[in-house]
């Protein structure tokens, strides 16, 4: 778990607990020069590609502004001086489909991600912390959001049921404030119970009770959000679902575009500022713009290196890309409520938990980062080889510092890349 200053400071007395604002003196050296700066970002969405991309096809031959397009991402030429490439970031974690589990955490054992800190700064101001999607039922070790405690975070497979929580009926309301009153009334109970049995513990039973005591106050919380919430009428839309949830493998290119879409409607109604979508790989065979591919994704993933099989695997990533360029598209032509750009406020991180899927090699990962109104259109190769090199983590130290966030190290790395931006 990253270190994370503390914030604020505490008059402490009997039973009471005073939070006091936060104050510079108070913060350590290094950060206080950088407490009162405006927060540069509003919304992040973080989007991996379980199976990957061919590296070779992806990060460009060049370093700097003046690179040549990759054929992979030739689908989003059009927003090169929107984005960002970065090679040879990766955690210098496992190998595996394992490793997976540390795209955004930095360990594969599945500490915080770094969208749910995010979420933790910014998430109260919006009717949903963070949003995690999916398309079907993804393989179980494909997961990417995970809480402090390393619970991974459900994600949305269903278009309809990512529908209908962004855009919920009166009677959805009136069963949601049911629920509500029923678990903060159980809540109470517990808690009654709690402090009875609180004199007869031990110290160390005490401490552990704290903690239980902690996360029954986060729940507390969590639930009074939504209590507030329930006043606020949801947003509506005509956007139309197909009559059908399209999750199956073989229409899996289909969720995708239908998921990419209720993003854009998530951000643009400010349901919430932190999404993440995980785009699973299959065993399908897809036809391809009249092309049927010799082999299924995940065995074309897996290419051995053969010529015919690279081609198709790049025909696959190149379907994902034009997807995502479509999002990137609707979000440079929504504005927010102060009549920003949602590209200019939103980070996008695009990219993979794989870096090389024929072999499971999770070094170098696929990664570029898209909006934010940063200073793009370059490609930026790290040397991962090289004494102190930079980490995944330093990319996305500069996104949370980017929030507003005071903090200094994530997942092994303790500098950042600020200075690619400036």
């Amino acid at each position: 778990m990253p270190h994370t200053p503390n914030r604020r400071q505490f008059l402490k007395g009997v039973g009471v607990s005073l939070a006091l604002p936060m104050m510079e003196s108070l913060l350590p050296r290094s950060l206080a020069t950088t407490s009162t700066q405006t927060p540069k970002l509003k919304r992040l969405v973080c989007v991996g590609t379980y199976l990957g991309f061919y590296q070779d096809d992806f990060f460009p031959k060049q370093i700097g502004r003046g690179y040549s397009m990759p054929s992979v991402l030739e689908p989003i030429s059009r927003f090169r001086d929107d984005m960002t490439i970065f090679s040879g970031l990766d955690h210098r974690g496992r190998n595996g489909h394992e490793g997976w589990k540390a795209w955004i955490t930095g360990s594969a054992s599945g500490s915080v991600s770094f969208d749910q800190l995010v979420a933790d700064q910014i998430g109260g101001k919006t009717r949903y912390a963070s949003i995690q999607l999916t398309c079907g039922t993804p393989p179980g070790d494909a997961q990417m959001s995970y809480t402090k405690e390393g619970v991974a975070l459900p994600m949305i497979g269903r278009p309809s049921v990512f529908y209908q929580t962004l855009f919920r009926s009166d009677s959805d309301k009136a069963r949601i404030e049911y629920l509500l009153k029923g678990n903060s009334s159980v809540l109470d109970g517990v808690l009654e119970e709690a402090h009875s049995l609180q004199r007869n513990l031990s110290q160390a039973d005490r401490r552990k009770l704290d903690e239980y005591l902690s996360s029954v106050r986060d729940v507390e919380k969590k639930l009074q959000k939504q209590k507030t919430w329930l006043s606020t009428p949801f947003p509506t839309t005509d956007y139309e679902l197909p009559p059908f949830d399209p999750v199956s493998p073989e229409q899996s290119f289909e969720c995708e575009s239908i998921m990419y879409d209720l993003m854009s409607l998530a951000l643009s109604t400010d349901s919430t500022r932190i999404l993440t979508f995980m785009v699973p790989g299959w065993s399908q065979v897809f036809n391809i713009e009249g092309r049927r591919l010799s082999a299924g994704y995940h065995g074309l993933s897996h290419h051995g290196n053969e010529r015919k099989k690279i081609e198709e695997y790049n025909i696959v990533g190149r379907e994902h890309v034009k997807r995502f360029e479509r999002f990137l598209d609707n979000l440079s032509n929504h504005k927010d409520a102060e009549g920003q750009s949602l590209l200019d406020t939103t980070a996008v991180v695009f990219g993979s938990g794989m870096g090389d899927s024929n072999t499971h090699d999770n070094s170098n990962l696929p990664t570029l980062v898209a909006g934010g109104g940063f200073n793009h259109g370059s490609h930026h190769a790290i040397d991962r080889t090289a004494p102190n090199a930079r980490r995944l983590g330093d990319l996305y130290l500069t996104l949370m510092q980017s929030f507003g966030m005071e903090i200094d190290q994530f997942a092994g790395a303790r500098s950042n890349l600020n200075e690619v931006f400036s």
